[in-house]
């Protein structure tokens, strides 16, 4: 070993240092997070890079990989949340977006609500009409996308008709003729994945 490390001093000379530091210096570790995750109905696992260069989140197959430093449970909670936020936010507005076309394509011209994302236990969204406004909750990008685009037509509809009544399910089903079903499958799926627990 002697003799190697002469070998390389000779050749490497002021870099000697370095190099024989990085050969010491453990690979960067990997740890799984014992708890699932979901996006848009499906489910992931976590593998967690711990000290990364920057904080990112990647998606591979069925993996969320993440690079995180300093690597704390507290700090692990805020990267995820915001994460979740930024997919909502583009989910959500994806959504709305679609929608108000197919508004605009029946002659319903529909302004282009303003969005604010929280994080509820009792509802997927409301609708402030008078404010132009609608509030998503953050746990529904968890769900499948259908799911989603369901949510974002219902809130949307309230701008046309404020109420439950016949008239207002009557505006969904022209637009969405199989919501009811999509409408178990949400609470199904919520029950089963416990997505508001």
């Amino acid at each position: 070993m002697r003799f190697v490390r002469r070998f390389f001093k000779s050749r490497m000379g002021g870099q000697q240092t370095d190099f024989w530091e990085s050969l010491r210096r453990p690979a960067q570790p990997l740890h799984f997070v014992r708890r699932k995750f979901l996006l848009h109905g499906q489910s992931y696992n976590v593998i967690l890079h711990k000290e990364a260069a920057t904080n990112r989140l990647v998606v591979q197959g069925s993996s969320f990989v993440v690079s995180l430093s300093p690597c704390t449970h507290e700090n692990f909670e805020r990267f995820m949340e915001a994460w979740y936020r930024r997919q909502a936010r583009q989910t959500f507005q994806s959504a709305i977006d679609h929608w108000i076309r197919e508004f605009h394509a029946r002659g319903i011209h529909l302004p282009a609500p303003r969005m604010k994302i929280y994080a509820m236990r009792r509802a997927w969204g409301r609708c402030y009409y008078t404010k132009g406004l609608i509030t998503m909750n953050l746990h529904l990008v968890k769900t499948p996308l259908p799911c989603i685009r369901y949510i974002v037509l219902h809130e949307l509809c309230h701008f046309l008709v404020n109420n439950h009544s016949k008239d207002f399910h009557a505006l969904v089903e022209s637009f969405l003729p199989d919501w009811r079903e999509v409408d178990m499958r949400l609470k199904s799926f919520t029950r089963e994945q416990r997505v508001l627990e």
